[in-house]
């Protein structure tokens, strides 16, 4: 804050000038497992990296002070031109996300939900979008580590309402 220089500790930087700490932290995403009347999940194709090309669950990064849910549907809205109905918390994983060269480690908050209005369209950064049987799931084409877990838990139906 003061322009002081800091040497940085494990999970926190400290000013000795001024007394400004900051601390490391995970970054927070919401996205959406959207299921259909035949048990279907949506996935987005990434248009950017990355993981570009990579299969997805459509969500997004939390902004500050928005809720997930909130973020959970205006990430959908965005991304695929729908509104949700029945959200459900499926649960939280965690895992790592390369921004701007560097790892990041993310809290990915997840939901159940189905399309309360609209038709699915890829917009923003989304090229594709495509409904999977659980059985036609491209796991080899996954973006990120976590999605496999996120989605063996959709199948067996673990989650917290």
């Amino acid at each position: 804050m003061c322009a002081t220089a800091v040497e940085p500790e494990e999970g926190r930087v400290e000013c000795p000038a001024c007394g400004f700490v900051a601390f490391a932290h995970s970054m927070p995403t919401a996205s959406a497992l959207v299921v259909d009347e035949d048990g279907r999940v949506l996935l987005s194709r990434r248009a950017n990296d990355p993981a570009a090309g990579k299969w997805d669950v459509p969500g997004g990064f939390v902004e500050e002070g928005e809720h997930p849910l909130d973020c959970v549907r205006r990430e959908l809205r965005e991304e695929a031109g729908i509104g949700l109905a029945d959200e459900r918390l499926l649960g939280i994983w965690m895992d790592e996300y390369d921004y701007n060269g560097r790892r990041v480690a993310t809290l990915n908050v997840y939901y159940r939900t189905r399309i309360g209005d609209g038709t699915p369209t890829p917009a923003d950064d989304v090229a594709e979008l495509r409904w999977f049987a659980a059985s036609d799931v491209p796991l080899d084409d996954l973006a990120f580590r976590h999605i496999r877990d996120v989605l063996s838990a959709l199948r067996s139906g673990h989650e917290y309402a």
